[in-house]
This record gives C-alpha cells, structure tokens and sequence, in this order.
C-alpha cells in the first residue's frame, strides 16, 4: 500500500474521466456537477485511506517496540544464567582446589570503631540464618546504634519455632522489616560497606570457614562483573538481585 498522504487528487474535469462522469449526469446533475461528485468521493477515500495508513504504522511501530523489548529481556536473562553457570563452576573449582583458594591472611591494621549490629541481626547471625545487607551499612548500623537497650528490656514476643513449637524471645531480637532496604535496593556505595561488615561478622559468630570464604569469593566476583559498572540502571540492579537470590539459596 502506498501512502496515501503523498497522493494527488486527479482532475476529474478530464477526458480521462469522461465515462466515470457519464454515469452520474441526469437531469439533474450536469457534467461539471458529476466531476465535483468524483472529486468529494475521491477525498472521502483517501482520508479513510489515511486513517487505515496510520492505524497500519501504528501497529508496526509497536511490533518493533516489543520485538526490542523481548530481545533485551531474553539478552538479560541469557545473561542472567550466564553468570549462574559461572558461578556454579567456580564453587566447583574451589571444592576440588580448596588449597589453591584458601586467603592469604594480611597483616593486622590500627583498630577503629566498633561495629554492633541489632539484637536481630545478631540473633539471625548466630543461628547461621540470611541476613538482610541493610543491616550492616552505614544507615543499619546508625539505626542499631539509635535503639535504647534500656527500653523494655524484658519485653516479651511470642514466635514459631523452627519445630514448630511457639516459644516466647526477647522482643529486641525481633525485627519489623518493612523499613529494611531489600539488597537489590541498595546503592553500590552500601553494598561495598555491607559485605566487608558481614563477612567479619560471620567470622566473630563462627561461621563455618568454607560458608564465609564462599562469601567472599561471590562477592568478589559480583564487584569485579562487567554490569557493575555498566551504564544501564536495571544491569546495575538485576546483579544486586541476582546476588540477593543466590544468597538466599544457601541458606
């Protein structure tokens, strides 16, 4: 189809469209009468034509538009699984060459300020349980620091055990969670404050050394793959996610 935007209107007063004139002269309608006809039906035409062209342009531009959208979304995941097969191999390589990635311990540096996370995010570290990073950036800790032990101190709250059993804890090592910010929320300048902090705090709360080396070859690998420092926001945040999920797998 042609686009009818571009279209000429014929003369219709031609000897091209006498016949076509023809049929509409009666007694009524002369031969100048019969050309105006042909030209208002021509018009009539092509305006429909150019709706039809439009609506048809419409649609192409949104076939294009979702064809693009399905290509970068299957290229993200393609991505996605990418990085999970990676990561699958490399803990397969540490478990077979335990000796060849075992830390190189560095000397000790000058001690700074100590950093005491919440009663919760204690309790959780201590039973070897997922832990949000939230909790050990610069605004989770601010945050702990801010909570008065004093307060309530005996204050009770009834929870289900992992028996089953409901069992009464201290309501200081509980925690409401819609304030925490989920990992893939979080900025990368928190990312890097939390891990360092998580993965001391793993080893102050005896974490079993494979689980805390694992960390931290995980997020050594995270920090150091090409969308962390890619220009496209959702590349940034699907890593954060992704590091969000795989953590939660291995608890």
């Amino acid at each position: 189809m042609e686009n009818p935007n571009l279209a000429l209107q014929p003369d219709f007063t031609t000897e091209e469209y006498q016949e076509a004139r023809l049929h509409l002269i009666n007694d009524v309608v002369n031969d100048q009468q019969a050309a105006n006809i042909l030209a208002s039906l021509w018009v009539l035409n092509n305006n429909k034509d150019k709706l039809n062209w439009q609506a048809r342009k419409e649609r192409e531009a949104q076939r294009v538009q979702d064809e693009a959208e399905q290509a970068e979304e299957e290229r993200v995941e393609l991505q996605r699984r990418r990085l999970e097969e990676a990561e699958t191999a490399r803990a397969e390589e540490r478990k077979k060459n335990r000796v060849k990635h075992a830390p190189i311990r560095k000397v000790g540096v000058p001690s700074g300020p100590v950093d005491i996370p919440s009663p919760y995010t204690t309790r959780k570290l201590k039973k070897g349980e997922y832990c949000e990073l939230y909790f050990f950036t610069n605004l989770g800790l601010a945050e702990a620091e801010s909570l008065n032990p004093s307060v309530d101190d005996e204050a009770l709250m009834l929870l289900k055990a992992n028996n089953g059993q409901h069992v009464w804890v201290p309501a200081s090592t509980t925690r409401d969670k819609s304030s925490v910010i989920k990992d893939e929320d979080l900025t990368w300048e928190q990312f890097g404050e939390a891990t360092v902090r998580l993965i001391s705090a793993m080893k102050e709360n005896d974490w079993e050394e494979e689980r805390v080396e694992m960390h931290i070859d995980f997020w050594t690998a995270i920090e150091a793959h090409p969308w962390r420092r890619s220009p496209r926001t959702h590349l940034k945040k699907a890593l954060l996610l992704y590091q969000s999920q795989q953590r939660q797998r291995w608890h």
